[in-house]
This record gives structure tokens, sequence and C-alpha cells, in this order.
């Protein structure tokens, strides 16, 4: 498995979009418009591929000079548990690095929180409920 990043014409792009939207979005019956938000085209995205098949993917934008968010963390349910999302995770914060990051940020679902923690994320304030969703969430940071 490698680490790739993603253009908007790859193969795997739309792999990308179609687990993000599977795993996030079919549940609550959410229409697949809402996968392109503001900053879906000004962002890295980056993902784990083997033999041209997407297990695990996420997005870094630059919200203002040095803040970095990281969102649309995702991961094949068949390889959930084997340490893919840290992977990229932590890919994302190292490319947040080297773009001058002085902060990395995300929301968190409350089950992910502990894997986040791992690598040196704080909870920040307390959880809510993500309104497109309706799934609670709680704001992360890591300073760098």
């Amino acid at each position: 498995m490698e680490i790739i990043n993603l253009q908007s014409t790859d193969d795997i792009y739309q792999q990308a979009l179609n687990l993000r939207y599977d795993l996030f979005f079919r549940e609550p019956g959410l229409p697949k418009e809402i996968l392109v938000d503001d900053l879906e085209e000004n962002s890295t995205h980056v993902a784990i591929v083997e033999k041209s098949e997407l297990y695990a993917y996420g997005r870094l934008s630059e919200i203002a000079k040095g803040i970095f968010k990281i969102s649309q963390m995702v991961v094949q349910p068949k390889m959930q548990g084997k340490g893919l999302g840290t992977r990229i995770l932590s890919e994302l914060v190292n490319l947040a690095l080297e773009k001058g990051a002085e902060e990395v940020f995300l929301h968190a679902r409350l089950n992910a929180v502990v894997m986040y923690e791992k690598i040196g994320f704080e909870t920040i304030g307390n959880s809510y409920i993500a309104k497109v969703t309706g799934v609670p969430h709680i704001k992360m940071v890591k300073c760098c």
C-alpha cells in the first residue's frame, strides 16, 4: 500500500468521493452534491491505495495563514482497525507542517477521538451535533 496525492481528475478521487458519501452522507439521505463544499477545490487530497483500489482518504485545507483543517477522513470498512486512519492523519499533519502550519484542527466523530489523541490532538470545548449529518463531533487541535 502506498500514500498518494490525488487530483480531481483521478479515478481514485472518484472512489474517495463515493466512499465519503457512503460513510458520511448516505444514511441521513443527503444529496451527493453535499460532497463539494467550499474547501474541496483548494485542498490537498491524500489516499492510501493498492492496485488502483482506495483504502483510506483524507483532505487538508488551509483555512487562514498557518491554520489548517483536516476533514473528510475515511477508511474502507473492511480495512478499519489496521492503522490506515492513523497513517493518513500523520501524512496530513506532516503536509501541514511542511506548509508552515501553526495549528492543525479537525472535527472528530466521538468514536475516533482516541486515534486523534494518539498523535497529539487535544479536544477543545464540548461535543456537538453536526448540523448536516446529526452525528456527534468534537473539535480537536494540534499545535505545531
